[in-house]
This record gives structure tokens, C-alpha cells and sequence, in this order.
């Protein structure tokens, strides 16, 4: 991931394991939702036995571009795993090239919330 684009700006992707260089805030509503999606609308996955490897240098299983999601939102938000464990997964339609879209339904962590999300890229 090279570029997003939120709020009706272009940011530049902070690829460095530190995430000193990102030029958005980590806590915009917008960013907070595109890196949901990029979470939870993701078959990506990385391979186990990789936590000491830096993120960019990790194996995924999954698609290039799913891979590319998960290590973006991994460097910026960090525990992608966890943050799924949290949000279980209820129902997919995945990715196809007929449709060119995929869509997931999920609990949300809140507790006091019983309501779904619904995530589409």
C-alpha cells in the first residue's frame, strides 16, 4: 500500500515499522473506519510462527492485494489477529470477478452492543 485516500485527501502510506512518518491521525473516524474494513474484509492472514519477524517481511496466505491490507492495517493499528477474535466473522459473500466485491458481517467487540457490521470492499 503506497497511497489512501479519506476525507478527500491522498495520504502517503507510512511504511516504516516505527510509524513515525504517517501524516494523518491515527484516531480520525475515517481512517479508523477504512482500517476496519482493511481488518475484517481480509481473507489475508499471516503465516503462524512469524511474531518476530518485521511485519513488511512476514508470509501471508492470501492474494497479493489482501496481503498488502493486512500488513498496512498491522503496521498502523497493530493485533489485526486479535481485533478479529474480537469481531467474529458471522456471515461472508467473498471476493469474485463477477461481482468485484466482497462483503463480511460481524459482531462488534462492544459488549453493550448487539448489533452487526457490515464491511465491504
Amino acid at each position: 500500500v503506497a497511497h489512501m485516500w479519506f476525507d478527500n485527501v491522498i495520504y502517503e502510506a507510512d511504511t516504516s515499522d516505527e510509524q513515525t512518518n504517517a501524516r494523518y491521525g491515527k484516531d480520525n473516524p475515517s481512517w479508523l473506519n477504512l482500517a476496519r474494513c482493511a481488518m475484517l474484509c481480509n481473507r489475508a492472514e499471516f503465516k503462524v510462527g512469524q511474531d518476530d519477524v518485521p511485519v513488511l517481511k512476514r508470509e501471508c496466505n492470501g492474494d497479493a492485494s489482501e496481503s498488502a491490507l493486512l500488513k498496512c492495517v498491522e503496521l498502523s493499528m497493530g493485533h489485526v489477529t486479535d481485533y478479529r477474535n474480537r469481531n467474529k466473522k458471522i456471515s461472508e459473500i467473498p471476493f469474485n470477478s463477477t461481482n468485484k466485491y466482497q462483503v463480511s458481517i460481524h459482531e462488534t467487540d462492544d459488549p453493550n452492543d448487539q448489533r452487526y457490521v457490515l464491511v465491504m470492499k
